[in-house]
């Protein structure tokens, strides 16, 4: 049974605090995503839990066991890292077998357990390749094998998809996430990419400014955020200072109905994809009326700019289809701007 656990661990880097009390519970065989904008903290909390870097105050367990002063080698996880780490030099077989061989471990037993990790992560019948023969995909199996072959049951994968072309990264998002529920292992993986995590684990931690702002199941983080930065970082949304009482959302000199369970004065949050685009308004109901006044194509998606009023912009996401025909005809066209009641949510102005 595999577990790690930070309790209340600090990190301080030139005077800075990098991870602020950050606790956090990782279960036996669980993917955690560690979520987050560059320097947020994911990687640090690898760091950590690895022992790479030194903590200023907290506890970390794995299995139940304080290894907060532990060195990296007595820690028994295997690091993933962005750049393979592998020895160009060596071949397959004798990457995976190096650190046995540096310890001075039955080489024997060892490479029968190598050689079943290379046929688990789909790697038999290449032991003999150089490791800089194999694709960017291929290396970070064997990044993978080599930490199981070395008795890691927790892996720790910082951003391992980054080097790789986006159809490889996509494709490498689900073997690496099904060979680790094959092996039975943890895999505590840190990324700045929303639909990787989104895609790949069992839980997601979202972290800003080096605290962890929600912590659960992929599906709950995403519809049911606890603050305005995971709402936004997880789906672009449209933020205004606002008020909603009696079910009536009020900010920018507009109003609109809403079923917030939240009601007062804070941060009224509507997320892009929300924000529906009718060249009509029959049939409407909660609904603006503005005009285009940009358009940008982002792939198969498009994002359309309206101009309520003076004081009010809003922005649509969506799939670009048939109907945006000719999108750069839109500009300058009068449109309204639908908004269903229960996709206006409010964030309470703290009381602190």
């Amino acid at each position: 049974m595999a577990s790690v656990e930070l309790i209340d661990v600090s990190i301080r880097i030139k005077g800075t605090i990098v991870l602020d009390r950050v606790s956090l519970k990782i279960e036996d065989k669980e993917y955690v995503a560690l979520l987050g904008p560059s320097g947020a903290g994911p990687s640090y909390v690898l760091q950590a839990i690895a022992g790479t870097i030194p903590i200023e105050s907290g506890i970390i367990l794995i299995n139940e066991q304080d290894v907060t002063h532990l060195p990296p080698e007595d820690r028994f996880v295997g690091f993933i890292f962005e750049r393979f780490n592998l020895f160009p030099h060596l071949s397959v077989l004798d990457n995976l077998l190096f650190g046995p061989r540096m310890r001075r471990e039955d080489l024997e037993e060892k490479e029968k357990i190598a050689r079943e990790m290379l046929n688990l992560v789909r790697l038999n019948g290449r032991e003999d390749a150089i490791s800089r023969e194999l694709s960017g995909g291929m290396q970070q199996r064997v990044g993978i094998a080599r930490a199981v072959t070395a008795g890691a049951k927790i892996l720790l994968l910082d951003q391992p998809y980054r080097a790789l072309d986006a159809k490889i990264r996509m494709e490498m998002r689900f073997e690496i996430r099904e060979i680790v529920k094959e092996l039975g292992l943890m895999a505590v993986h840190a990324t700045h990419d929303t639909e990787e995590a989104m895609l790949t684990s069992d839980k997601i931690a979202v972290f800003n400014s080096g605290k962890v702002e929600q912590f659960d199941l992929p599906d709950i983080v995403f519809n049911q955020p606890q603050s305005v930065f995971v709402a936004n970082f997880l789906a672009e949304s449209n933020i205004f200072d606002g008020s909603i009482t009696n079910s009536q959302a009020s900010f920018n000199e507009v109003i609109l109905n809403s079923n917030s369970d939240q009601e007062g004065t804070g941060k009224i949050l509507i997320r892009q994809r929300e924000v529906r685009i009718h060249m009509s308004s029959d049939g409407l109901n909660n609904y603006l009326s503005g005009t285009v006044v940009a358009i940008r194509i982002l792939g198969e998606f498009i994002r359309i700019v309206v101009k309520i009023n003076e004081s009010l912009i809003l922005t649509s996401k969506e799939l670009l289809s048939l109907r945006w025909k000719n999108p750069s005809e839109l500009i300058g066209k009068d449109v309204f701007v639908n908004i269903h009641p229960s996709k206006i949510k409010l964030f309470v102005y703290s009381e602190n």
